[in-house]
């Protein structure tokens, strides 16, 4: 057993880049700082041990961390790698995407935090201003907005949790979805509108200049 790990955390980077056109998470947000170097950063203040999962050809020069290994195929696939190379000790797993790299540590810190009442899962949670619809059918259906909201990165799970729900062998558009099938307590904590989930060259631009502003000490818009 490694001792003094109860919490790891595991950083997704190893995407193709095919709907950027790069391998975004290698971009820097300012220059010396890429994406996946802030995504560390962040949770490397909230857990014990850290591994970032990578593309095969890709050689690490971010910042020190406990494990770097090989992604698969897909975001699952990646993910068991992740999952089977944890330090044995620890109880409690972040999941973090360098693709969201505004993430602040304390929002990391709540996700942790809401493990310990009694949640298998939980997942940061922002609810728009704006109205949502249903624009699936053949017209609009109007949704609302109270009780709806968009589930950001990082996530935090209990390792049992995590770990049964992927043996499961189902497919699910994100982990909590998983644990969520598998009959798991998944919780909300409040998401922050700064957290910005960079998609394509605008959103890259978005994040650069916000986080100047965040560096400030700025609000991080956090949904109450």
């Amino acid at each position: 057993m490694q001792r003094g790990v109860t919490i790891a955390a595991l950083i997704t980077a190893a995407g193709s880049g095919t709907r950027f056109g790069a391998r975004k998470q290698f971009l820097d947000l300012v220059p010396g700082l890429r994406l996946v170097d802030a995504a560390v950063e962040t949770c490397r203040q909230v857990a014990d041990w850290v591994g970032v999962l990578v593309p095969a050809d890709h050689t690490w020069e971010g910042p020190p961390v406990d494990l770097v290994a090989v992604g698969g195929d897909s975001r699952q696939a990646t993910l068991l790698r992740g999952l089977a190379a944890l330090p044995s000790g620890a109880d409690r797993v972040l999941i973090h995407s360098a693709s969201h790299p505004l993430a602040t540590v304390g929002l990391a810190a709540a996700a942790v935090a809401a493990l310990d009442d009694g949640a298998d899962a939980a997942v940061p949670l922002w609810t728009p201003a704006d109205v949502i619809k249903d624009g699936r059918g053949t017209g609009l259906v109007t949704v609302g907005r109270e009780g709806f909201g968009l589930a950001q990165s990082p996530m935090a799970f209990r390792r049992h949790a995590i770990v049964e729900a992927f043996a499961a062998g189902r497919e699910a558009v994100e982990e909590s979805a998983l644990v969520e099938a598998d009959g798991g307590v998944v919780r909300a904590v409040p998401g922050e509108v700064t957290n910005v989930h960079v998609i394509d060259p605008l959103t890259l631009d978005m994040a650069r200049a916000l986080l100047p502003v965040l560096a400030a000490g700025a609000p991080t818009g956090r949904t109450q």
